[in-house]
């Protein structure tokens, strides 16, 4: 089947004025850096919140918000500055899921550090996914940044392998899976347009790859865009070209509408009358029955 692209912007416009509201954000990690005005705050609270933006979105609130609150009004200077609560601090953190408690306190020593030697840097993590002339690279960018991150808590660890946690937290360089939590702190990064801050100049929206979690996944099936088993690095930078087809210089603008279906709705990819019946994604929708009209609210 072939995607009615004319009828799909509509409707992705529709999920925009249903879902473009504050409340709405409570609903997503960007909440986080949302907090913060300073962009090395908003950079720094961003990897964070991106790189544990695994799970349900009520455990990951509740393991970063002490952790977010703990480091005061400005996160990047609590770092910067190696306050003498620092170690009290990183005593009191907790695990999350794959990551044990060393773990998180291996990864907070390690960004530490990093912003401690660059602090005459506009941006800390920009120049980390660029090649060597200075430009994004589909083939290698996300790799070159999951190296950096790999290296950086190697020098924490002093020459010890990573642990199961600290590699799932960044993942592994060399796989070729879709690297989402990296490419959505690309888009928090990359976009100047809400809800993401555009703080990084030299990356282009219409560069980046989609962040294909399980939502994205499951909503490019049932949309007939894309229709596989897995999905790998390169079926998320196609989703990135079929969006262009939608809105060229931004395709992600509606990435974090999109994923408002599965998060809010509980979109489960298939027909479930009290689920579909009102679902703003109905009539370009393959799982709803043709047919049958929308019971009205109320």
């Amino acid at each position: 089947m072939q995607v009615d692209v004319p009828l799909l912007k509509i409707k992705l416009e529709n999920l925009i004025s249903k879902y473009k509201t504050l409340q709405t954000l409570e609903t997503d990690p960007i909440c986080f850096p949302k907090r913060f005005q300073n962009p090395k705050d908003i950079e720094i609270v961003s990897l964070l919140s991106c790189l544990f933006a695994y799970g349900n979105v009520k455990n990951i609130q509740n393991f970063l918000n002490p952790i977010i609150n703990s480091m005061g009004p400005s996160p990047y200077e609590y770092l910067y500055q190696n306050k003498e609560n620092f170690p009290q601090f990183l005593e009191s953190i907790k695990g999350y899921r794959f990551q044990t408690k060393e773990d998180v306190k291996t990864f907070l020593l390690t960004l530490q550090r990093i912003i401690q030697k660059n602090t005459n840097s506009t941006n800390l993590f920009e120049s980390k996914f660029l090649d060597e002339n200075g430009k994004f690279n589909s083939l290698t960018s996300l790799q070159n940044f999951q190296r950096f991150l790999e290296d950086e808590i190697s020098k924490t660890l002093q020459g010890k392998p990573l642990t199961y946690g600290l590699q799932f937290l960044i993942g592994k360089w060399k796989s070729k899976s879709p690297k989402k939590r990296i490419s959505l702190f690309l888009r928090w990064m990359v976009r100047k347009h809400y809800p993401d801050f555009g703080l990084y100049t030299l990356i282009k929206p219409n560069q980046i790859p989609y962040p294909m979690d399980v939502h994205i996944q499951k909503l490019s099936k049932i949309l007939g865009i894309q229709n596989q088993r897995s999905y790998l690095l390169k079926d998320a930078f196609l989703l990135t070209e079929f969006f262009k087809q939608v809105c060229p210089d931004d395709p992600l603008l509606y990435d974090f509408y999109l994923t408002r279906v599965g998060i809010i709705e509980k979109c489960r990819g298939a027909y479930v009358f009290e689920v579909c019946e009102m679902c703003e994604l109905r009539e370009v929708c393959l799982v709803v029955p043709r047919g049958i009209e929308p019971r009205l609210q109320g």
